[in-house]
């Protein structure tokens, strides 16, 4: 059975020129298949995560900064914040202001803040740990060699995320946690906080369930420090900005499978023209003893040589990364496979019709 393999490949490299190009062709549309997945897979957490906020009427601000320095917002809304989230209404992140100041806090890795237990509740696929104040870190990032302190908390243990975590935020969408250490404090650590860090924590919360009047409130207390904050309802605003994304990533992918259907169709010319020029070599074959079995085992070796090898070795490696990339390339291996075997099946059927018909 070997041998047969081999004389399927050296059927299918006798034409060399035209299969290596298809050959070529189908494994670069894989690997680029899978990376425009990788792409839709972390939209559709987006899209999760903004589901998961209409649900919960959830209020978002996009921020004006009225002071050249860093805005100051009253001691007052920073309590209003603080109690809304105590009270599991709200929940806030600092994404990218973690001691802004200090290259060396945390060992130099990037640091994300969380505040608020809704986070669990409301953010896709995050697995906080409990209960705060407590640590973690990425699955690509190294614990800090030294004790990390923060908003009058220090952290020694770093609990590690999943690979591919991430935190939605509706403006950012899917942050990945994987290189980044987090920490989650519990609601009065906002008050001790560094000016930068509060700046974004007040104009990064998430407000749930919000009346009016505390609506009100909230913005007219950033205001009095020169924090003007337009707010926006997820529930409104967000659906059409989300499903346009994911629909342009959709559209990418689309006309990716679109591409390397196309190659797998000029693929399959090629090879039917091939099968009845090979129509005689498999009749002296079947003459000298060759079972349909070992015809069909040639033939898998000539639909392997083009459709399933050249895909399968960059699959592998991609795999090894991790993550969206692993989910991507095992479900685009599996496609393959199958794809391999319905041409397979395909040519065993092309060469017993030229069987019938008398060669």
């Amino acid at each position: 059975m070997p041998g047969e393999l081999r004389g399927g490949a050296r059927m299918a490299l006798r034409r060399r020129p035209t299969m290596l190009s298809l050959a070529a062709m189908i494994g670069l549309a894989c690997v680029v298949l899978v990376v425009l997945l990788v792409d839709v897979l972390v939209q559709f957490k987006a899209l999760r995560g903004g589901h998961e906020l209409r649900e919960h009427g959830a209020v978002v601000f996009k921020p004006y900064y009225g002071a050249s320095e860093v805005t100051s917002v009253p001691d007052r809304t920073v309590a209003d914040l603080v109690d809304m989230i105590r009270a599991e209404r709200a929940y806030t992140a600092v994404i990218k202001n973690a001691r802004v100041d200090d290259p060396d806090f945390a060992g130099g890795v990037p640091t994300v803040l969380l505040i608020g237990s809704e986070l669990a509740e409301t953010v896709p696929d995050l697995e906080l740990c409990e209960p705060a104040p407590c640590a973690m870190r990425g699955a690509e990032a190294a614990p800090p060699a030294e004790p990390v302190g923060i908003a009058g908390h220090t952290f020694t243990d770093f609990e590690r995320l999943p690979r591919s975590a991430t935190h939605f935020e509706t403006y950012l969408g899917a942050v990945p946690l994987d290189e980044r250490v987090v920490l989650n404090l519990p609601p009065e650590s906002l008050h001790r906080l560094n000016r930068y860090e509060r700046e974004e924590a007040m104009s990064r919360a998430v407000l749930l369930d919000v009346s009016d009047a505390e609506l009100d409130g909230y913005l007219a207390g950033n205001a009095a420090g020169e924090l003007y904050l337009v707010p926006h309802r997820v529930a409104v605003d967000q659906p059409k900005r989300l499903s346009g994304i994911m629909v342009a990533a959709t559209m990418y992918v689309a006309g990716m499978a679109a591409f390397l259907a196309l190659v797998l169709l000029a693929f399959a010319v090629t090879a039917r023209r091939t099968l009845y020029r090979e129509r005689a070599v498999f009749a002296i074959r079947r003459t000298h003893g060759a079972s349909s079995g070992h015809l069909a085992v040639r033939l898998a070796g000539f639909v392997g040589v083009v459709v399933l090898l050249p895909p399968l070795p960059p699959l592998a490696v991609l795999l090894l990364f991790g993550g969206p990339f692993a989910s991507a390339a095992g479900w685009m291996a599996v496609l393959v496979v199958v794809i391999f075997l319905g041409l397979w099946g395909w040519t065993v059927k092309q060469q017993r019709g030229h069987e019938l018909k008398g060669r």
